[in-house]
């Protein structure tokens, strides 16, 4: 099994625009996104996973139509801190995100789990960063665990579309290391990529951060 993953490209709230909870892309942001797609279409993706956030979904809307691939939400590679109110604070209430039928207008032949429901798909309150933390450290763990039970013991490759701060747990996950609050602990910039081969001597990051897909250099964002 071959890993990609990516950060969606760059969102309005990366853009400085006014914050919204959910945000959805920029049009760099959109730009970025067919960048990866160009980037992967001769690596054959065969699977293609996404967080249930707007600008992730939107993200793999772009790139599965490249590649010719539904994406599949998983709803467990959402970001850390969920979708906020900034208004009622960081961690005041957490918003349930998009519904069912709010994610096929975003992308007609998403794949959906039955977690995504006619209410939305986040139910959690984050009382506290400790809490966070532990859930974010746990949607990390099960989905290697998903992965090394559906994907594992091919020759697949298989791509996921996150964010910043999962994709550094996620990474650490893979690699056993104990979780921590160091969001750039293992950084990815809007639309970049990284890769992890599962070998027979284990796991294998070949590369980290990659964005030499996104030129000219006024494409690469944070």
């Amino acid at each position: 099994m071959e890993l990609y993953l990516i950060r969606h490209g760059q969102s309005t709230n990366n853009a400085g625009l006014p914050h919204v909870a959910d945000p959805p892309l920029s049009d760099l942001g959109r730009q970025q996104a067919h960048y990866v797609g160009k980037a992967l279409q001769r690596e054959g993706i065969s699977h293609l996973y996404c967080s249930p956030m707007l600008r992730a979904l939107q993200t793999a809307e772009i790139i599965g139509g490249i590649l010719s691939l539904a994406p599949h939400v998983y709803t467990g590679l959402h970001e850390w801190d969920g979708i906020w109110e900034e208004s009622v604070g960081r961690f005041g209430v957490t918003l349930p995100g998009l519904t069912r039928s709010e994610m096929k207008e975003v992308c007609p032949n998403v794949v959906l789990p039955q977690d995504v429901t006619d209410e939305g798909w986040l139910f959690d309150q984050w009382e506290n960063v400790e809490l966070m933390l532990q859930r974010a450290d746990q949607n990390a763990t099960n989905f290697v665990a998903h992965l090394e039970a559906t994907h594992a013991e091919t020759d697949e490759r298989i791509a996921a579309i996150s964010h910043g701060a999962f994709l550094s747990t996620l990474i650490g996950t893979f690699f056993g290391i104990p979780p921590n609050d160091d969001s750039d602990r293992f950084e990815h910039q809007n639309a970049a990529i990284s890769k992890i081969r599962r070998a027979t001597r284990g796991m294998q990051l070949r590369y980290l951060n990659r964005i030499s897909h996104l030129a000219p250099r006024d494409m690469i964002t944070k």
